[in-house]
């Protein structure tokens, strides 16, 4: 079986490209032939990771900025490489740009997943629908929130947002590590987020709550992004650069969520984010925006906040319980794994899908 995982957002560190990147590893390790298709330049360490991985890697430029050359190239690329499956990964009905050329290339099983409950782009989304219930033939989602909102009522799957579990796992020799990095005392308390720096995202938000806390509270931005320097002229504006933690992407995510107390998620919408099941996955509890899908609260861990009500998320920040983290730790990665947000137990969901609509 050939299969070709296509990323309708940039191949960086962000939820799709995480999945994208987790599923192929997967499929790769049971023996099946496995492309990657990126629409931007990728670094050239993930590259060589891919490589030595046994993941074939694609890249076509121009989806954003020249779409008739983008689907020109991806139409010529999907006819003569022959695969079975092409499984686009998105948003929206914009992978109907996509599913549209490998309908015309022949490509049996033409599958669209939903990563999310919305789009910033409502009017494409709309303009686009024909032509995406015209060209798909297989519909996937990360949860049911997200499949309702794009599949209108049509049948679809859930497959769960997994992560490798023995990858997060507490540590209390890695919490000390880059607590001492990072210079946060015993006696302070760390607030983490980790995102790209984007609209959606809404980190600015976070600003904003830490400057009515006490000083003994820190915060700490993993990520880049297009809104990051926006976010760094509002933490320049109330002098809160000796309290808030820039750390650009980092490679050991888990490390630094061993060193957090607390996770926030601000999000002004969101589908089923990675990074929650990763927190969760460390022990730790999450505040988070209540326009984030309820069904994110798989551990009972969660605690959703009105982003209309600054108060609200600093009292819930204060009167959080910081203690029982191995409890929590242990507790959480059971009930991850009993509900299949273990990769290597949902790959099998995957290929099963396939496999039966082909």
């Amino acid at each position: 079986m050939k299969i070709l995982l296509i990323n309708t957002v940039n191949l960086e560190a962000n939820g799709i490209s995480t999945f994208i990147i987790n599923m192929a590893k997967q499929l790769v390790n049971k023996n099946l032939d496995v492309t990657i298709l990126a629409p931007n330049e990728v670094d050239s360490n993930l590259m060589k990771n891919l490589k030595n991985d046994g993941v074939h890697l694609k890249e076509i430029s121009g989806r954003s900025s020249n779409l008739i050359n983008y689907f020109a190239k991806l139409r010529k690329y999907l006819s003569y490489k022959k695969f079975d499956v092409v499984h686009v990964n998105g948003n929206s009905t914009t992978m109907a740009i996509e599913l549209f050329a490998a309908k015309l290339a022949g490509v049996k099983l033409r599958i669209a997943h939903s990563h999310n409950t919305t789009t910033e782009h409502l009017f494409v989304n709309k303009l686009l629908r024909p032509i995406f219930e015209y060209s798909i033939n297989g519909r996937l989602a990360c949860n049911n929130a997200a499949g309702q909102w794009l599949f209108r009522g049509k049948k679809f799957t859930v497959i769960r947002n997994g992560i490798d579990l023995g990858k997060y796992k507490y540590s209390l020799k890695q919490r000390k590590k880059i607590r001492e990095k990072l210079g946060i005392k015993f006696n302070q308390k760390l607030l983490g987020h980790v995102g790209y720096f984007n609209y959606q995202k809404n980190q600015i938000f976070l600003v904003h709550v830490l400057k009515n806390l006490p000083d003994n509270y820190k915060l700490i931005f993993i990520g880049e992004g297009d809104n990051l320097r926006n976010v760094k002229a509002e933490v320049d504006k109330y002098n809160l650069k000796d309290r808030i933690i820039f750390t650009g992407n980092v490679t050991n995510v888990s490390e630094y969520l061993s060193a957090m107390d607390l996770f926030l998620l601000p999000s002004r919408f969101e589908g089923q984010p990675f990074v929650l099941i990763e927190s969760s996955a460390m022990g730790l509890n999450n505040l988070i925006s209540d326009k984030v899908s309820k069904e994110t609260n798989i551990c009972n861990n969660n605690i959703y906040l009105n982003l209309d009500n600054l108060s609200e998320w600093e009292e819930a920040i204060v009167h959080n319980n910081f203690s029982n983290r191995e409890y929590l730790f242990c507790k959480n990665q059971e009930i991850l794994k009993s509900k299949n947000y273990d990769v290597s137990q949902n790959v099998y969901k995957l290929i099963h899908f396939y496999q039966v609509n082909l």
